[in-house]
């Protein structure tokens, strides 16, 4: 009999990778595992806030049944025993789900989304939902409902939202991963904030039934994970055509984790537009992006400046579809009980009752015309690399930041390098690309072709290999205690 790993000898592996080779081979339980992962949430959550509903005896009792399956040689695939979290807008059935908000704060969901059913038949366990900002509708995650999630580099500083709370987890090991969703950048904001890894696919990849709608033009379901490899798995189970969701296109899925293994990856190149995303940027992160660069280059992948034609239309490509769409499904709350949401969801509810049909038929044409721009860059290099985020994780009191002498709201600074994704489609994923001089994560965003999801994945795991950053950028994994500031 295989001798079973104490909780401390797993505080350093993190990865789902790892973990399923250990549950495959017998050397972890996934009783083990789970115990594990709940007992980080009582000694961390307190102070991080990243769980709204923790499913402690729901958990336990499935991974008891993946124990018993496992043993029987009944094994599912990497996800079989691992534990994951759902951002709280996303349904799963008999549990909460409040979206972050006052007025859901009681509902009971009657349905899985369909995303969690394949996680679900995968033999992943549900641990919990993840805090987020009101309805989805924010950046932050600062949230007057549930209490604000804490960046665990420093729980001074944000989390970024809205999947801040699943960032968290992740970044926290209180969970390998956690789906979330994505509709100005709010899987990969919080994925660059808190050093790790973030996945939004390509529109259409990923069905989206079963969540609270924010901007569905612009809405995708993603996931948080510790590395590449794990994003690929996961992407593999939740990808696919969905009937219940007229928005998925009828593609094949490959196989990622295969195909990622075996790619050579110093045979892409990679452009870097010379437009927009460079604009407004704190040096520091400029610094790092550039290091991250350079590395990449002494790989022998090629690297090269690239022109982005109609960048100017980006902000209005989003702006006018996310602020619009909302206040659309927000309408009849919005006049029977506006004074149940929060000030800043409130306030920008409104803002897009202000959005006339003029506004918004123009915002469809140029999310075509940037995405036509990209795509004629895509046709010269394989993918596209930009910072994900031009800042590091601001402070809770912080409303404004100023970059190169202009003023930016903090929400405006935090998403300007993600939207335009969000309006053209494309798939995007961010990767750790190191730290700043104040010990803060900074992300870098690869970005590629609609459905080629395979690239941006392979480049992704390739630079996972050679700087190790699942393990190098881990703020808890290792720690018994938090720390307010890391110097």
């Amino acid at each position: 009999m295989n001798k079973q790993p104490e909780a401390k000898e797993l505080t350093t592996v993190t990865t789902i990778q790892q973990l399923s080779n250990r549950i495959q081979n017998g050397e972890l339980s996934p009783s083990e595992l789970v115990g594990v992962c709940l007992d980080k949430i009582k000694k961390f959550d307190s102070s991080l806030n990243a769980f709204i509903t923790v499913l402690e005896d729901h958990a336990r009792q499935e991974a008891a049944n993946a124990e018993k399956q496992i043993k029987q040689g009944i094994y599912l695939g990497p996800l079989h025993g691992i534990p994951f979290s759902i951002k709280d807008v996303i349904y799963a059935k008999g549990v909460r789900c409040t979206a972050g908000s006052k007025i859901m704060s009681d509902y009971i969901s009657k349905i899985d989304a369909t995303s969690v059913v394949k996680m679900k038949k995968a033999g992943a366990i549900l641990i919990g939902t993840n805090n987020t900002h009101e309805f989805a509708c924010g950046i932050t995650n600062v949230n007057p409902h549930y209490g604000s999630s804490r960046n665990p580099w420093s729980t001074s500083k944000l989390s970024g939202g809205s999947s801040g709370g699943s960032g968290v987890a992740v970044a926290a090991c209180m969970v390998p991963v956690s789906l979330g969703t994505d509709t100005s950048g709010s899987i990969r904001v919080p994925s660059s904030l808190c050093g790790v890894v973030g996945l939004k696919p390509t529109y259409g990849r990923v069905s989206k039934y079963g969540i609270v709608d924010l901007a569905p033009s612009l809405d995708h379901l993603g996931c948080i994970t510790r590395s590449a490899w794990d994003a690929a798995a996961v992407l593999q189970t939740i990808a696919g055509r969905d009937p219940l969701d007229p928005t998925t296109e009828d593609r094949k899925v490959p196989d990622y984790t295969k195909i990622i293994e075996e790619s050579n990856s110093d045979k892409m190149s990679i452009g870097i537009p010379k437009e927009y995303f460079f604009d407004y940027i704190q040096p520091e992160v400029e610094d790092v992006f550039h290091d991250f660069i350079d590395a990449i280059r002494s790989m022998g992948i090629t690297v090269s400046d690239v022109n982005l034609q109609e960048s100017d239309k980006i902000y209005e490509s989003w702006r006018s579809i996310r602020l619009g769409e909302s206040a659309e499904i927000h309408s009849k709350w919005l006049q029977t009980r506006p004074e149940d949401y929060g000030e800043d969801v409130l306030k920008m509810l409104i803002q897009g009752t202000e959005v006339s049909a003029v506004n918004y038929i123009q915002a469809h044409k140029f999310r075509k015309e940037v995405r036509n721009a990209f795509m004629k860059v895509l046709k010269n290099v394989d993918v596209v690399i930009v910072p994900t985020t031009i800042l590091t994780a601001p402070s809770f009191d912080e409303p404004t930041v100023s970059i190169r002498g202009k003023t930016l709201e903090v929400y405006n600074a935090l998403s300007r390098n993600t939207i335009a994704f969000n309006s053209t489609g494309l798939p995007a994923i961010t990767i750790p690309a190191g730290l700043s001089k104040g010990n803060m994560p900074v992300g870098a965003q690869i970005v590629g072709a609609p459905f080629e999801e395979v690239k941006i994945l392979s480049l992704a795991y390739a630079l996972e290999r050679v700087n190790n950053y699942p393990f190098k950028l881990s703020p808890f994994c290792t720690e018994s205690s938090l720390r307010t500031d890391r110097k």
